[in-house]
């Protein structure tokens, strides 16, 4: 039995992790190459809006924009009393805003904040969240990032 309970728990979990992360909500909110300079986001103003605790954006927006995905998926069963899987981080952004007056480009900049919130650390299923892999990632010819994916353990 998969017994996937966990799931709602652990999605907002992650929601919640990225949502304390000041300078995440300023890297997706604020287009500007100083966004670390600018105000704190209304958490009102970035979920659904640019941080989706889900796999997709419903509609790109008319406007320049930066988004985080959340994902869940590849579940298995590891022996019989736990399961395996993955939450996968998908960062993309408009390319007329990849730069930034930090050094590095955006997308980098996001995944480096969610990497420290995420790789070995406990909270969700049973031991720590374990990097996996990451990669480019294209949606259109405005539109490119990375993904960064985490493995997780959790009880059948």
């Amino acid at each position: 039995m998969s017994r996937f309970s966990g799931l709602s728990k652990d999605r907002l979990e992650v929601l919640d992790r990225l949502l304390s992360d000041t300078e995440i909500l300023k890297a997706v909110v604020h287009n500007d190459t100083n966004f670390l300079d600018k105000e704190i986001p209304n958490v009102d103003d970035v979920v659904y809006k640019h941080i989706y605790p889900h796999r997709f954006i419903p509609k790109t927006a008319d406007e320049k924009k930066t988004y985080v995905t959340i994902s869940f998926g590849n579940f298995g069963a590891v022996g019989s009393s736990f399961k395996s899987g993955f939450v996968t981080f998908t960062v993309i952004t408009h390319q007329d805003l990849f730069r930034t007056d930090y050094g590095c480009m955006r997308v980098d900049y996001v995944l480096q904040k969610i990497d420290e919130l995420m790789n070995q650390t406990r909270g969700m299923g049973i031991g720590k969240l374990q990097y996996s892999n990451m990669d480019e990632v294209s949606l259109n010819t405005d539109y490119h990032g990375m993904y960064v994916k985490y493995k997780l353990y959790d009880f059948n």
